[in-house]
């Protein structure tokens, strides 16, 4: 299976993201937080779906690095979306962005999604900027669709990377950065 990447520069701030229309939207959570803007403006357009999901207490979620949550809204224009935790405000480090992507799109594969869109925006709790970001859903996306279980899969598995105008260039070098050895990815360690 081969990997694409779109830089659509679509959004205004957070809106714009709950009309997106793809097979699989990625909303992130910090673990002991409100939900952010971008996942709040869905879960508005979603009448607090997103909201009553996560505090069922049987699902236990808790926002932990790549815990996730994957719901299927009816008339929403994503047939799913996703939520996965990044772990305590703070605490974002790159490994801890790898192991919420990772388990995404694996999730997304096991689906059958064949496309994925992600909100990609510079935010004040992480200290990866946002070619930092690209460059790791990249890396993440590309080493999982040469596993073992799906190189040999016919198809495309397209990343919509969702983000403002002023942002769009920054991303798109991001993801124009070349895999090297030194990935800080490595997440069977």
């Amino acid at each position: 299976m081969k990997a694409s990447f779109v830089v659509n520069p679509a959004l205004k701030g957070a809106a714009g993201v709950e009309s997106v229309e793809t097979d699989v939207l990625l909303l992130c959570t910090v673990a002991g937080t409100e939900l952010g803007p971008t996942t709040r403006a869905v879960d508005q357009s979603l009448n607090g779906l997103i909201t009553r999901k996560l505090q069922t207490k049987k699902l236990g979620f808790t926002g932990e690095v790549g815990q996730l949550i994957s719901i299927a809204p009816k008339g929403a224009p994503a047939k799913r979306i996703s939520i996965v935790g990044l772990g305590e405000m703070g605490t974002l480090q790159p490994r801890n962005l790898c192991k919420a992507i990772h388990t995404t799109v694996e999730d997304a594969l096991k689906r059958g999604a064949s496309r994925l869109s992600i909100p990609v925006a510079a935010n004040s709790m992480s200290q990866i900027k946002l070619k930092g970001q690209a460059k790791i859903i990249r890396e993440v996306v590309e080493s999982l669709l040469a596993s073992p279980g799906y190189r040999d899969k016919e198809g495309e598995f397209e990343v919509e990377l969702l983000c403002t105008p002023q942002a769009a260039h920054l991303i798109q070098q991001g993801l124009d950065i070349e895999p090297n050895l030194d990935s800080v990815c490595c997440l069977d360690e």
